[in-house]
């Protein structure tokens, strides 16, 4: 049988999951409430050794994180806010935002308590491009590191934050590489993540602290404890690369999974901003800081007690957009005020795109830019130019040649011989090293202390930062 038990929301930084039904059950009640959630009864499932076992990782983030069990699955409740800041450091950003969703009861994560191996194992390279592959032991659903175009790497696209992480099109907070940052917490002997088809996946040793031994395709291996389970590594796939394990594809995801909950229509990708700040003002509150041709923009947004969210969209100028979405009709966007209020809604509307006009208008004079970091076609640097760099022509990309490369492009854009490259220098015409365009298209970037110019240690830096994320299989 099944216990019914309150649970009250807490008031920390976070928002428990009780907090997360009343926004998006929309309870018009203000204060704090409670929500009933079923757990196993004393008799049931709880003292179960292997239950015990699986949901340890998930007890560590208690009460973020709530735990259930029938004779099938562990079941995982969370709103996928994590203590840890979010979006800082994404340079490809699509205007998303962290919103608690409401991942309980039915709409919770279920973690098979007997996975099987498949018979036909699938991979994450052709596969699972939408939806979750794994949860993260924080309650932080984990998406395939290839993003739904099939190409794209998030992380090396610079689409991810400091934790690996970002938000989808209805504001979900989601990872897509192994979440190792967890260990802090659990240490090493427990699995920083589970796969959705209920293989553990552990950091970068064994759980014993042992170095890890080959592994398969998909990221795994069967353990000295002579069971099978992933391994994170710090270049692709970074977690599971597919499922060793039972699972059902259907429409290029996981089936079953939850669904989250947006409250808007999705945003458009905001070219060149980066974010530099999240805060949290206050338990209901957050605010994210975000730089566009180096000015200051802020994203301040609030949950209101009606289940509405609050947003304050400030420019450089000081100048405040407000809008407020109920998350009732998506599509439509925005709430009964907002529609009465043309005006407001439509400067909302047309914001990102009159900044990306402007952004054009003002650098027309530069010169192409780089590559738009949100093109589905977009390769990784190395990999697109790896022809004219690899000088011995063996089919890849050295370090040594990589480096030959640097050098070769500081000294030939360095034309007043100062050991850096400055703007005016960057945006010259008629260098057509494979570098220059880069250099040219990202050149702030590649300034990283914003003194105008790209010193060689910079330049050398961000080259070979690349080259080490992209994971070249021979290393010279």
């Amino acid at each position: 049988m099944l216990s019914i038990l309150p649970i009250v929301s807490s008031s920390s930084h976070s928002h428990p999951v009780g907090d997360d039904e009343s926004i998006f059950h929309h309870s018009h009640s203000s204060g704090t409430q409670p929500f009933l959630l079923a757990q196993a009864s004393p008799t049931e499932r709880r003292d179960d050794p292997n239950i015990q076992s699986i949901a340890a990782s998930f007890h560590a983030f208690h009460p973020l994180v709530q735990t259930r069990a029938d004779n099938n699955f562990l079941y995982v409740e969370s709103n996928s806010m994590p203590e840890h800041p979010m979006m800082v450091g994404i340079t490809a950003w699509q205007q998303q935002v962290p919103l608690p969703q409401p991942y309980t009861g039915d709409n919770a994560w279920r973690i098979p308590l007997a996975p099987k191996p498949a018979a036909n194992p699938l991979s994450a390279k052709s596969n699972f491009f939408r939806g979750a592959i794994a949860l993260a032991a924080n309650g932080v659903p984990i998406f395939n590191p290839i993003k739904n175009d099939g190409k794209t790497d998030t992380f090396l696209a610079g689409e991810l934050d400091e934790y690996g992480g970002h938000s989808g099109r209805a504001d979900d907070y989601h990872y897509h590489i192994a979440p190792l940052h967890l260990q802090e917490t659990l240490g090493k002997s427990l699995p920083v993540a589970y796969a959705l088809d209920g293989y553990p996946i552990y950091g970068l040793e064994e759980p014993d602290g042992s170095k890890v031994e080959k592994l398969d395709a998909f990221n795994g291996h069967i353990g000295p404890d002579g069971d099978y389970h992933y391994h994170a590594t710090k270049t692709y796939p970074y977690l599971n690369g597919g499922f060793h394990g039972e699972v059902e594809n259907r429409d290029g995801q996981v089936h079953p999974q939850p669904r989250a909950k947006g409250v808007r229509p999705y945003t458009r990708p905001l070219r060149r901003a980066k974010i530099i700040a999240w805060e949290e003002p206050n338990e209901q509150s957050y605010s994210i800081e975000y730089t566009l041709n180096r000015k200051s923009h802020f994203v301040n947004y609030t949950l209101l007690d009606n289940g509405s969210v609050r947003f304050d969209f400030v420019d450089a100028q000081g100048n405040t957009t407000t809008e407020t979405y109920d998350g009732k009709s998506v599509r439509g966007g925005g709430s009964r005020e907002e529609r009465n209020n043309g005006r407001n809604r439509d400067r909302q509307d047309r914001r990102p795109r009159d900044e990306l006009e402007r952004q054009r208008a003002d650098s027309s004079d530069r010169g192409p830019r780089g590559p738009d970091p949100n093109d589905p076609n977009r390769k990784p640097w190395i990999e697109a130019h790896a022809a004219e760099v690899d000088a011995d022509k063996d089919g890849e990309v050295s370090r040594p040649e990589l480096i030959a490369e640097i050098a070769k492009t500081l000294q030939t854009m360095d034309t007043n011989s100062d050991k850096s490259i400055s703007k005016e220098e960057a945006q010259a015409r008629g260098n057509r090293l494979p570098m220059a365009g880069f250099v040219k298209g990202h050149f702030d970037e590649l300034d990283k202390n914003s003194d105008t110019k790209i010193s060689s240690k910079e330049l050398s830096d961000s080259f070979l930062r690349m080259y080490d994320r992209q994971g070249q299989k021979k290393r010279k």
